[in-house]
């Protein structure tokens, strides 16, 4: 798919992977670009960057009739970025209180298949498009200090095997992105070296262009796929040392 004419929209757009990932459109050349955040004021400056091509949408994906409103705004919609997510930094074990697993499931899987079910009409009306879908490393292998946002990643990753064999028939490409520690405010308490947003965002849109399904955007990704692939078990060991404090 070609990024420079396509119409995307990016949740999450206000800050990290997702501010960069509006950038990179921009500058390849994207027509329009619906950059979407809870809150409307954070985008300002983004916004501000090019005010013809960049339209800010008030969007949190949790909220079904504000995804519903979304996709009835922004009908040209040809490239769907689902990016906006949040991390627990929590054990399984050390609360019993659910909200914590709620979080990330309501708005990492629930989030998502909400935006997805509601965006997968426009692009099929508009020719199929691609839908991205920013999941993480810890789609495949559970790491305890985020537990239950590993867990609403591998669900993402799930959902983005299953919509992309129900989506093939029209025509969209579905692209599953799986970096390690990115430099983001919400991977702050992470201790473990990470990478730029921009990285991450020029990898995603190099996929988009060239139809690559699947895309592990770093060194660690890259690394602990193959080490899961050659040998999972001690790969799970070793992620499982990463016990929450």
């Amino acid at each position: 798919m070609k990024i420079e004419g396509s119409v995307a929209l990016v949740t999450g757009a206000n800050r990290g992977i997702g501010k960069a990932i509006v950038e990179v459109l921009r500058d390849r050349g994207a027509a329009r670009i619906y950059a979407t955040a809870r809150n409307v004021d954070g985008l300002a400056a983004l916004v501000a960057t090019d005010p013809e091509r960049i339209v800010p949408l008030a969007l949190d994906v949790t909220d079904r009739a504000a995804v519903r409103a979304a996709a009835a705004q922004a009908t040209d919609v040809t490239l769907l970025v689902n990016n906006a997510g949040t991390a627990q930094f929590s054990g399984f074990l050390n609360t019993d209180d659910p909200a914590t697993a709620h979080a990330d499931m309501d708005v990492n899987y629930f989030g998502t298949l909400s935006m997805i079910r509601a965006f997968a009409p426009r692009l099929k009306a508009n020719g199929g498009g691609a839908i991205v879908n920013v999941a993480s490393i810890a789609s495949f292998v559970n790491f305890p200090v985020l537990a239950s946002y590993s867990a609403s990643k591998a669900a993402t990753h799930s959902l983005t095997q299953g919509v992309r064999a129900e989506l093939k028939a029209q025509g969209t490409l579905v692209v599953g992105v799986y970096p390690g520690p990115v430099d983001t405010d919400m991977a702050r308490g992470l201790d473990a070296p990470k990478v730029p947003a921009a990285q991450i965002a020029k990898a995603t849109l190099d996929a988009v262009a060239t139809g690559t399904e699947d895309v592990f955007p770093d060194e660690a990704s890259a690394n602990l796929r193959a080490g899961l692939l050659s040998d999972p078990k001690a790969t799970e060991q070793q992620v499982g040392t990463m016990l929450p404090g």
